[in-house]
């Protein structure tokens, strides 16, 4: 169920635009992820006044149909943790497609991990809804690419 879903946005998104369409990454949740890249690299790099400048206060994360992070404090701590891993984690920008209409961001990008012997990589696609600016909600789904995946996908670290 899953898999259709995403594959569903995923058909969606690739039929809006060209397939080499490069995004761009002036909309707010580009920006967000930017930031959040270079703060994935800093130790104390997830604050609450830092996740503020981009979230509302009671902002959610629901990955797969399950609300994960509500609020500021859940959100610096499911970061911080992630971070505690000792993998590498980054959400690549420009998105591979992204447009907003009104106070909601659609998004379709990849994310890629890598650590002691294992790379990963993962599409996602889903939204941002907006209050006043700020991100109030994030709702992805993701699926993980297997070998021919990682190799067919240019964004994807290959060690």
């Amino acid at each position: 169920m899953k898999r259709s879903i995403l594959l569903a946005v995923v058909a969606a998104l690739t039929m809006a635009t060209p397939v080499h369409a490069v995004a761009p990454s002036s909309d707010t949740l580009s920006q967000m992820f930017l930031w959040w890249n270079a703060a994935f690299k800093r130790t104390n790099g997830f604050t609450p006044e830092a996740f503020r400048k981009y979230f509302t206060d009671d902002a959610t994360l629901t990955l797969e149909g399950k609300t994960v992070i509500h609020g500021i404090p859940e959100w610096v701590d499911h970061f911080r943790k992630i971070q505690a891993s000792g993998r590498e984690v980054e959400i690549v920008v420009p998105f591979k497609d992204v447009f907003q209409k009104g106070d909601r961001i659609f998004t379709y990008h990849v994310i890629r991990s890598r650590g002691p012997g294992k790379v990963t990589c993962a599409l996602a696609a889903g939204d941002a809804v907006l209050r006043d600016g700020k991100i109030a909600s994030i709702m992805l789904v993701r699926t993980n690419l297997d070998q021919a995946g990682l190799k067919a996908e240019p964004d994807c670290w290959s060690s």
